[in-house]
Formats: C-alpha cells, structure tokens, sequence
C-alpha cells in the first residue's frame, strides 16, 4: 500500500526506484534494484516474487514485458498486485491489479513510470511523473523530487511512515558496492521524505570524503584537499569521522595548522575520534611526526 517510481537516466543509463509508505519499513518489501539488468517495484499486496525472481530474469535476457508476463502468471493471485519493471534497455512494463485499494493506477512516462495504491487521488501518480520529466540533476535527487511532488498531491491518504530509494549503473564493473550508487532506507518516521532526503546528501558527501581520504594515502594529498575544500565546512558534532579524515588530508598536503585546528574542534566534540586518527602513524598511513606535530595539545588536569 504505497506509491513509487521507477525511472531511466537516458544520459548516464542509471535506473533507480523510489518509494514512500504509511507502511512500515517499505525498503524491505517494495524496491529491487540489480546493477546491469534493472529496477522493479512491487506493491499493493506485494510479492516479493515479482522482484527476487524478476531481476533473475532480466539477468537472463528477458524484457520487462517479458518478466511481467511470466510471473503473473504464475501468480495465483495478479489482481492483488501493482508491479512495475524497468530493463537495461529502457523498456517498461506496468501492471496495476483490478483488487488493488482505490485510489490505485499508474502512468508512464518517457523516461519513468509512476504507480501508487491507496492513493489520496489520481493526481499522486500524475504529479510524480510531472515532476520527474522537467527535474534535472543526478537521477536520486529527480526521484526523490518525484516523491515529494506524489507526498504534495495526497500521496498515502493514511499518512507516511517510511520511504526508501535505489539507483543502479547500468554497466557492472564486478565491484556490486561501486555499481550500487544510493541504498538508503527510512523505516520509521514522521517525515521519512525528509530523512530520505537527508541521508542522500550525507551518503554523496560522505563517498567524497572517504575518497579524497583514500587519494590523499596513495599519494596525491594536494589534489584531495583542494576538492574536499569545495564542500561545504563539517559540522563536527554531527560528522566527527568525516571532520577527522579532512584533518588527515590537510596535514598530508602541508597545511599542519589547518588540520591541528580541526582536530581541536574535534577535542571538544568528540575526543574518541583524537585518538583514532593518533593511531593512523602507527599504521603506516601517514608520517608519525605529522601526527604527533597536529595533535591538540591535552588539557591539563
């Protein structure tokens, strides 16, 4: 009982989903997303066959027409269900049960499909693929655009409890953690849009910082702290890890008393995180005489 999207980037080949719910936890039921075949989302009375076994068909060649018309039927049960599925060529198949709870139905677009059950009115599928055709962007940030615009229309006429969202490459690189590109769940709020909404941005800063850290000790500190300068400052209470890995790559690239700077902000807030990055001289990572020359002076006692 939910409303989603599923939708093409024809630019990058991305395919993603997206969901929200009164429901609990609908990230565990709804979306299924397979790097270099497709995304599929099952709802109303959902079966999760429709997404574990689909996705396997799509590795096998088939279309999402194709996969639709094969586990429907087999399905004792079609009329309870509303799938959605989307294959690496861009093709779409949609199917909207005649048992599934009012207001129900879906539309297709160009390049997504919208479907939504106990829905407030059609205008919550309408909206989702308006919204999602003159959005631009990376494609969770059209997704998650798209929800808002369903969540603004009516969405869920019960309320919202839970949201959820995937985005896949359409090319595999055999490394399934690279080519999964957002798997960000809200199980249980007030405002999962919101918190969904949040966690993508978070996640997209957080890959920035890991991967500068990691270009700064493998050798090109300069370059990874001139691109962690463009982001926005931390907020050391809240991304105490994030603001360490920055002092890192600072004192890496010369810039000491930056990074001393940092790391007193981080004394303050969350001293743990000292003493991890005291550790990173005895692993071999950077210069034990950087570390002990940026470390915040102890308090006296």
């Amino acid at each position: 009982m939910t409303y989603s999207i599923v939708a093409r980037d024809p630019e990058t080949g991305e395919m993603g989903v997206a969901t929200q719910s009164q429901a609990f936890a609908v990230g565990n039921s709804v979306p299924f997303a397979l790097p270099g075949h497709g995304v599929i989302a099952t709802q109303s009375m959902a079966e999760p066959m429709y997404g574990a076994v689909g996705l396997d068909l799509l590795r096998g060649g088939f279309t999402a027409q194709e996969v639709l018309t094969a586990l429907s039927s087999v399905d004792p049960q079609p009329e309870r269900r509303q799938v959605a599925v989307l294959g690496l060529a861009g093709d779409f198949a949609v199917y909207t049960g005649t048992s599934c709870v009012d207001a129900a139905g879906h539309l297709l677009g160009d390049t997504c499909v919208a479907l939504a059950n106990m829905a407030s009115s059609t205008a919550v599928w309408e909206a989702m693929v308006e919204r999602f055709e003159v959005s631009a962007g990376p494609l969770a940030q059209r997704l998650l655009s798209a929800l808002l615009a369903g969540e603004e229309a009516g969405g869920d006429f019960r309320g919202r409890r839970s949201a959820a969202i995937m985005v896949v490459r359409a090319t595999t690189t055999g490394r399934p953690w690279h080519d999964m590109v957002v798997d960000l769940r809200v199980d249980d709020s007030p405002d999962p849009l919101g918190a969904l909404a949040d966690l993508t941005v978070t996640r997209a800063r957080y890959q920035d910082v890991v991967r500068a850290f990691q270009q700064a000790i493998d050798g090109d500190p300069v370059t990874a702290d001139r691109e962690l300068e463009l982001l926005r400052p931390m907020d050391p209470v809240s991304e105490p890890d994030q603001l360490m890995w920055r002092a890192v790559v600072a004192a890496l690239a010369g810039r000491e008393d930056d990074a001393r700077a940092m790391l007193v902000d981080l004394a303050a807030s969350a001293p743990q995180f000292i003493e991890a990055a005291s550790r990173f001289g005895k692993a071999g990572l950077m210069p034990a005489d950087v570390v002990e020359r940026i470390m915040p002076p102890v308090p006296a006692t």
